[in-house]
């Protein structure tokens, strides 16, 4: 895997934004700063664009207050946006306490609180987009991540470059960039970072295919990494085009009658294979008004009703039941969330 060099890390995220459609010039930015080396670069590199791109930016860091040194990464952070002319908001959150009223892991609480006051300072400043420091070391733990959860294509796509959240636009500017890329480009720049301590605990699952899971790999191909990353892009191209495909088909599949969506069976039936699961997911995800809890399993379920069921028969689901009739599946929630 061959190293960038720091002069050309600058192009690769030009090429990166310009590629993903990520910005159009003169937007207002919330960029997620944790201090650490990628988000630090992330803010550094947007800075140089600034007044390329007529950009205004503001850094903001979440506090989940999960280690010791929170507070002063915080104050590292608002140093460095006095240094570089940067405004910072630092947002203090509580994500044990999140976790433990939504039985999440702390991993899943942070993420979302962290998302959730990211949205909040964007709408306060009147910022369009997020920008987060996501790599493409990253999006290959990511693609991991998904693999030993038992993912299907769409989560071997990894990350998007760019997706909407809460009416603003999250984009991923150094998702073409490896993490030694960034060291390297901080290095020359005489840029400080952060180490979150976090990140060397062996509890989460992401830091275990970091730490163990991908250098075993990289025994069998040294170039692993770049295989994976590949293997994202390609899947999330062929993943797009499924999507166009599902959306064009559900249009003409599925309805809503009241609170109750329906599919037709017919219709349905005569669809490919992966259009049909992508067709299914969203009249499950158009039911429950969320995707928490639904697996495959479910979808192959709304799959064999609507292709081989009888009418009357009847599959109890997450917070959904699912019912054939003559020529439809009929799914209904009972119950809120």
């Amino acid at each position: 895997m061959a190293r960038t060099p720091p002069p050309q890390v600058i192009q690769r995220v030009r090429e990166t934004i310009r590629r993903g459609l990520m910005l159009s010039g003169g937007e207002t930015i919330v960029v997620a700063t944790s201090g650490g080396p990628d988000s630090t670069a992330l803010l550094h590199l947007l800075r140089r664009l600034e007044g390329e791109l007529g950009l205004r930016l503001r850094a903001v860091y979440v506090d989940h207050g999960l280690h010791r040194a929170s507070a002063e990464h915080g104050l590292f952070v608002r140093r460095t946006g006095r240094a570089w002319g940067i405004p910072v908001s630092v947002c203090r959150v509580n994500v044990r306490a999140h976790a433990r009223r939504h039985r999440l892991t702390l991993e899943e609480a942070a993420r979302a609180l962290r998302y959730r006051a990211l949205a909040r300072v964007a709408r306060r400043v009147g910022a369009s987009h997020i920008a987060v420091g996501h790599t493409a070391d990253d999006q290959v733990e990511t693609v991991l991540l998904w693999l030993v959860r038992g993912a299907g294509a769409d989560g071997l796509a990894g990350m998007p470059a760019t997706r909407p959240h809460d009416g603003l636009r999250i984009i991923r500017p150094l998702l073409d960039l490896w993490r030694e890329d960034l060291i390297s480009y901080l290095t020359a720049e005489g840029v400080a970072w952060r180490t979150d301590p976090t990140n060397r605990s062996r509890g989460p699952l992401r830091n275990r295919i970091r730490q163990d899971l991908l250098p075993r790999l990289a025994g069998y191909n040294p170039g692993v990494k770049a295989v994976l990353r590949r293997l994202a892009l390609q899947v999330a191209d062929d993943a797009a085009l499924l999507d166009r495909l599902a959306d064009d088909a559900a249009r003409e599949t599925v309805r809503c009658s009241g609170s109750t969506v329906v599919i037709d069976a017919a219709r349905f039936g005569a669809l490919p294979v992966a259009v049909q699961r992508r067709v299914a997911y969203r009249a499950l995800h158009q039911a429950r008004g969320n995707n928490r809890g639904l697996a495959f399993v479910h979808i192959e379920r709304i799959r064999s009703l609507a292709c081989a069921g009888r009418p009357g028969e009847r599959a109890d689901l997450p917070g959904l039941r699912a019912e054939r009739t003559a020529g439809e599946v009929e799914i209904a929630c009972t119950r809120t969330g």
